[in-house]
């Protein structure tokens, strides 16, 4: 009976163990995947926008996925490390029982391994090209995506996108990527048949060359059978090890580029009145060759209460400059001011915090990130959205907290504008927000809202081509060729 309950606890006590490491694992596996993905997210939003615009979506996209991948490094390894346990053990019996016998065994297994890593060094090859037609992918996806309209009215340009690029593409990824497959599939069969010959070597050879008795030939065969499944992982190991190669490289590079961006946040953050803004000096140069543009701003203040509307053709540099207003641009050289005090540049850029924008091809979330207010005794809400004909047009999920933008582009324009002046920033930039109205909202924003917004005490910059309402501005600044060719103010401002 001693010997019953020591087997059944035995078994207690493995099954134990064993759920307790799985849960484990599982654990540190999802801790894992969570850790990479929120640390490239992070240094995302904190990196700088010219470096956002270089890497591109798409390689952000990537490499959330090869966090995915990363997350099966526990489960692999500690397989690993159980297989490679075993294999020593079954190499010092070998050595134990017969030396020159252990010793042949090890040189079959060094070369075997050899000959996986050469071609294994090859396959990572294809792989990586893999990886970059994946990037190329997401990027015609996206446009596929985001252009779904412009390719459902051409045939050619459908056509050309799915039958030169995708389709292109996605076979020649195919083509690799089952290249690669079988080059594993024939290493995995080489590891396997190549222990059917050691095994016929330890079976016939051995008892002749070596005067090996049977029941060592036994022995040897028993634990070279034993080994052989541990030696099956260790050579399916090789594809897990190529892909947590290329993930981690593509992830380092990634993360190198955007820590190399990062700018810390300063007391700027917080919300503050200026009364002026002044850029000296400011040089910001992008491109090369004849796509390179060059912006120059000697000197331009910028006061408190003013009406600015910046104009200027395609191609001026007009938004240029208010991403560099915004502190999302860094200049290559010159000095900026608040209030007469020289900032430096880690600090003015955080100072965007003190400034609403509302873009040409803006983006409206969906959720409230900035925690606005928007229940229906929110008096202040009612009265923009009663001031810029949005009743009855703003819904709020209020289970979800989500606001509804599937509307017309001048609507999310004006929802745009209502949620920038619910922040109650002292600085909104309007970036062609008129283009998208109808005539009268048009008409209304020029002659009426920018004034009740300026006397609400806040300073506009609005980027127009509506030169129509030019004479309705404090001030109007022009820019050509990355220079302000034209400075003019229309009118006297009040700025107590």
């Amino acid at each position: 009976m001693t010997a019953v309950f020591s087997f059944i606890g035995l078994i207690l006590l493995s099954f134990i163990a064993s759920s307790y490491f799985q849960q484990y694992m599982v654990t540190l596996t999802n801790e894992i995947m969570c850790d990479i993905e929120l640390s490239i997210i992070g240094k995302v939003r904190h990196a700088s926008y010219g470096s956002f615009e270089q890497l591109g979506s798409e390689k952000i996209y990537a490499a959330i996925s090869d966090a995915r991948i990363l997350s099966r490094i526990p489960g692999v390894f500690i397989t690993l490390i159980n297989a490679t346990v075993t294999i020593i053990c079954g190499l010092a019996y070998l050595f134990y029982t017969s030396f020159v016998s252990g010793a042949v065994l090890l040189s079959i297994m060094a070369i075997l391994l050899t000959i996986y890593v050469y071609r294994d060094r090859q396959i990572e090859k294809d792989l990586n090209v893999v990886r970059d037609l994946q990037d190329v992918y997401y990027d015609h996806l996206r446009e596929l995506l985001h252009g779904f309209k412009q390719i459902k009215i051409s045939a050619k340009r459908s056509n050309n996108l799915f039958d030169k690029h995708i389709y292109v593409n996605r076979h020649e990824s195919k083509t690799l990527n089952t290249k690669a497959a079988k080059r594993y599939a024939v290493n995995e069969l080489s590891g396997i048949y190549s222990w059917y010959v050691v095994l016929g070597i330890i079976l016939f050879l051995l008892p002749v060359l070596m005067k090996i008795d049977v029941i060592k030939v036994t022995a040897f065969i028993t634990t070279v059978l034993f080994m052989m499944a541990p030696l099956s992982q260790v050579i399916l190991f090789l594809p897990a090890y190529t892909s947590f190669r290329i993930a981690i490289r593509r992830i380092n590079r990634i993360d190198q580029q955007l820590e190399a961006d990062a700018l810390s946040d300063t007391g700027w953050q917080q919300v503050r009145a200026f009364e002026t803004i002044r850029f000296e000096d400011i040089v910001y140069r992008y491109g090369d060759g004849a796509a390179s543009f060059t912006l120059e701003i000697p000197s331009l203040t910028l006061s408190k209460g003013e009406i600015v509307f910046i104009t200027g053709g395609n191609g001026s540099g007009k938004t240029t400059f208010i991403n560099l207003l915004t502190g999302l641009y860094r200049p290559d050289s010159g000095r900026v001011y608040i209030d007469d005090e020289l900032v430096d540049w880690p600090s003015f850029s955080v100072f965007g915090n003190n400034m609403s924008v509302v873009y040409t091809n803006h983006h409206l979330f969906k959720s409230n990130y900035d925690e606005h207010d928007l229940g229906d005794d929110n008096r202040q809400l009612h009265r923009y959205t009663e001031q810029f004909n949005l009743t009855g047009i703003l819904k709020v999920d209020p289970v979800r907290k989500q606001v509804d933008v599937n509307l017309s582009k001048g609507q999310q324009k004006r929802l745009a504008l209502v949620l920038s002046l619910l922040e109650d920033k002292p600085l909104i930039i309007l970036d062609e927000w008129a283009a998208e109205q109808d005539p009268q909202n048009r008409s209304t924003f020029y002659h009426t809202w920018l004034q009740q917004i300026r006397d609400s005490g806040k300073t506009i910059l609005a980027v127009t081509h509506d030169d129509d309402f030019f004479d309705l501005a404090d001030r109007t600044i022009k820019f050509n060729a990355g220079r302000i060719v034209h400075d003019h103010y229309n009118k006297i401002v009040n700025q107590s």
